[in-house]
């Protein structure tokens, strides 16, 4: 509720609080979901999953750069990181790791079942120029709060951001793409979606390169926004700050 009152200030309380239970609802679909998401066959999950402007990516990957997917929490985001493979795409994942140890060999090779590569965020980014000239997709969720990040503003408000598009974006020139999985009613039906992120035009540093990735969310966000996960505490840096009452500013200095 805090974030929904952060971002739609003028709605009323009871489209925030239905819309707060509907977000609790999608997590729950999505939880549910995870068997079929890590133990059904490829041809049952494309079964369930229409693409829609895939040439935005093949356009991308057809300039032999690589190509940077940039994704958030959106609906079941678990089923979205695979379809990049399943559809064909070489796809290199950053990922975090889970604490028990078996647990995340079982969601690894589950991940990792369809060709993905997937990177643990303690590893670095040593693998990524090899990537890159192998004309890999290399795919990143920019919705996280990341502690050490850059004060970038996410959906109206400043959040602590990955750089890394930004920083890979600008030196070789990757084009990135958008993507998001839209569920399709309730039931376990979806539809990829991409959009490209003209770059060059609009970015001239890392900060505006990642506000304009951000900004392609806000469209997809504000159409359906219980698909979103709400109770992730996006503003992070914003929370503490106002609970110890320091003024701040766009650059993140008190």
């Amino acid at each position: 509720m805090r974030n929904l009152n952060r971002v739609y200030p003028d709605k009323p309380e009871t489209w925030k609080r239905k819309t707060c239970r509907e977000s609790f609802a999608e997590l729950g679909r999505t939880i549910f979901e995870l068997p079929h998401v890590y133990l059904r066959s490829k041809d049952f999950l494309l079964s369930r999953i229409e693409i829609k402007n895939h040439a935005a990516l093949l356009e991308a990957e057809a300039r032999k750069k690589g190509v940077i997917l940039a994704a958030c929490h959106h609906s079941n985001w678990e089923l979205g990181a695979l379809c990049f493979s399943m559809i064909g795409h070489t796809t290199d994942i950053i990922y975090r790791t889970i604490r028990q140890p078996a647990l995340d060999q079982f969601v690894l090779q589950a991940r990792e079942r369809f060709g993905a590569i997937m990177h643990p965020r303690h590893n670095g980014l040593r693998w990524m120029p090899r990537a890159l000239k192998s004309n890999h997709c290399i795919a990143v969720m920019v919705d996280q709060h990341l502690s050490n990040g850059a004060p970038v503003p996410f959906l109206g408000h400043e959040g602590r951001t990955t750089t890394m598009p930004a920083l890979f974006s600008n030196k070789y020139h990757m084009p990135v793409v958008g993507v998001a999985l839209h569920r399709i009613g309730r039931g376990f039906r979806f539809c990829l979606e991409f959009w490209p992120i003209p770059m060059q035009a609009q970015a001239t540093n890392e900060i505006d390169c990642m506000q304009t990735i951000c900004d392609s969310f806000a469209p997809v966000i504000h159409q359906r926004p219980e698909l979103w996960l709400w109770l992730h505490r996006r503003w992070l840096y914003l929370d503490e700050m106002e609970q110890n009452e320091q003024p701040y500013n766009i650059q993140g200095q008190t």
